[in-house]
């Protein structure tokens, strides 16, 4: 109901007592996130890199450094975040569907460094299904609000593949040029394409930006 929204998780992780920190942290500002310097939780063999390569791949997507991706730790503007209610997962990692958005609409985010602590009681993380549907929920994102940042590198790649393809037929197979060439060139040409028209239709359905900063 409030002017601003803050989020916290209830594992004890989070520095609770620096709530009205954060909330000054965010003057200026549309989002503020608590950005951890440790990761405390468990399996940390393996999400370390998994949260590693998804962080790196969603800065790529919005072309900015994401020092923390899915810190629960946060305040932002209510009126920001209405638009972007309906992208919210039912489950696991609430906190991507809004940062994203914002990341690649225009608003402000902020990232400021906070401690991270051990986790009261016992983690509800599935190593396999909660990291698959945490990448698929980043690239679903991205599909949503920017898709040629998706579809231009892949359509690209293969354009580049096919182009070289071409001219290694022209001299292997004496100027013919293979069935899988020709395909990988189409391939290519689909891909960007889909992202053109994917891009098209984001522009037109996308939520206008609130301007009340």
């Amino acid at each position: 109901r409030g002017r601003v929204v803050v989020w916290t998780d209830v594992d004890m992780t989070y520095p609770n007592d620096q709530v009205a920190w954060l909330v000054d942290q965010r003057d200026g500002w549309d989002h503020v996130v608590g950005a951890r310097t440790s990761e405390q939780g468990t399996l940390k063999a393996f999400r370390v890199p998994a949260k590693w390569f998804i962080r790196k791949l969603a800065s790529f997507l919005v072309e900015r450094p994401i020092p923390d991706l899915n810190s629960g730790f946060r305040a932002f503007r209510r009126q920001a975040a209405l638009p972007f209610l309906h992208m919210l997962p039912p489950g696991f990692s609430c906190v991507t569907p809004i940062t994203m958005p914002h990341l690649t609409n225009g608003y402000t985010v902020r990232y400021v460094p906070i401690d991270y602590q051990p986790r009261a009681g016992r983690s509800k993380f599935h190593w396999w299904r909660d990291t698959r549907r945490y990448l698929l929920q980043v690239v679903r994102l991205m599909l949503s609000y920017n898709p040629l940042r998706v579809f231009l590198p892949l359509g690209m790649t293969l354009l580049l593949v096919g182009g070289a393809k071409v001219v290694y037929d022209l001299f292997d197979k004496s100027g013919r040029i293979a069935t899988n060439t020709i395909v990988v060139l189409l391939v290519a040409l689909q891909v960007l394409m889909t992202g053109l028209l994917a891009d098209l239709i984001v522009r037109q359905t996308r939520p206008r930006v609130d301007e009340r900063r």
